[in-house]
């Protein structure tokens, strides 16, 4: 029992370990979005504390001080982990999010580490002559050679992550905003005459930049296992195809694909909407879906971050008088 009980404390830290270095490597180099834009699971503010606590809880489990405090502790997180990603596997999220960039199914991860983990930290306890708090006491060198480390995480892992934090592109006007009353709808006789167009700042990112310069554009932002998404970009293909079948081109549909890309997503593959990709030499702080309507190259709407409109109601939206 008591070697068992060694080797699923040390499986379960360096488990631990792997993933919170994993989720630090992301956030290094993704932009993620601020708690009032995201989820809590997603919300950067949230990673600073978890990250930091993580891999101090898995170093204090591969050390094996206090060894029945670090086993409760250690078996107490795997059972929130549990109903964390059961949750993001009902949500339908595409990745759990617990290997920073390596995608990993939910339910796969519910299956073969969450349960198993903590069944096998249920099953193989401490033995008996460990009690919760000292004494008694561990070894003085070992102790020392882990609780440095330990410390120095909990102190500078947040800090570090503040200061490296990527420069990361953000939407420039407020979300859900109106940025000018457009000119009237296309087949408005009291249109206003063109005026000069200020084109949108974010086209030289774009690879179809010239087929969205020209009408009216609705482009829907999206990331490849973004829940939201998953249900609207269906309906706005199934509006498009709608239209062009009774012949109305005056609006423009287009799905922008935010990095990192997968070839895994909700735009199906014989769309008839235009589709493109965000570049990935940027870094974008964008909670998908982010809708923005273009009229010749120019915004003149946008909608909260990770909401969409309903496609019917678009047109009247943007040409709404404010």
């Amino acid at each position: 029992m008591k070697i068992a009980n060694k080797i699923v404390m040390t499986l379960a830290g360096l488990l631990l370990v792997v993933a919170a270095v994993l989720k630090f490597h992301e956030m290094l180099i993704i932009c993620k979005p601020s708690w009032g834009e995201q989820g809590i699971w997603e919300a950067y503010e949230f990673f600073l504390v978890q990250i930091p606590l993580e891999l101090c809880l898995g170093l204090w489990l591969v050390s094996g001080l206090f060894r029945k405090a670090a086993w409760l502790a250690g078996t107490l997180a795997f059972f929130g982990f549990i109903f964390v990603t059961l949750y993001k596997g009902a949500i339908g999220a595409e990745s759990c999010g617990c290997f920073g960039q390596i995608p990993v199914n939910p339910w796969l991860t519910l299956g073969l580490i969450d349960i198993p983990m903590f069944l096998l930290l249920v099953l193989n306890r401490p033995g008996q002559e460990y009690k919760l708090l000292p004494p008694p006491w561990p070894n003085t060198f070992h102790a020392i050679v882990f609780a440095i480390p330990i410390f120095a995480v909990l102190i500078f892992a947040a800090p570090a992550l503040v200061a490296f934090k990527p420069t990361c592109i953000k939407p420039d006007e407020p979300n859900g905003s109106v940025i000018k009353n457009p000119r009237a709808k296309p087949d408005d006789p009291n249109a206003v005459p063109p005026q000069k167009v200020k084109l949108w700042s974010w086209l030289e990112y774009i690879d179809i930049a010239e087929q969205l310069k020209g009408g009216l554009v609705v482009a829907m932002m999206y990331h490849h296992d973004c829940s939201t998404c998953a249900t609207m970009v269906p309906r706005y293909d199934r509006y498009f195809r709608k239209m062009k079948e009774a012949g109305d081109d005056s609006i423009k549909i287009a799905f922008l694909a935010i990095p990192p890309y997968s070839e895994k997503g909700p735009v199906p593959a014989d769309t008839v909407c235009l589709r493109g990709k965000l570049s990935d030499k940027q870094k974008w702080a964008i909670t998908s879906p982010y809708v923005v309507a273009l009229i010749d190259g120019e915004v003149v709407k946008t909608w909260k971050q990770g909401t969409a409109p309903e496609p019917e109601k678009i047109m009247d939206e943007i040409f709404a008088q404010p």
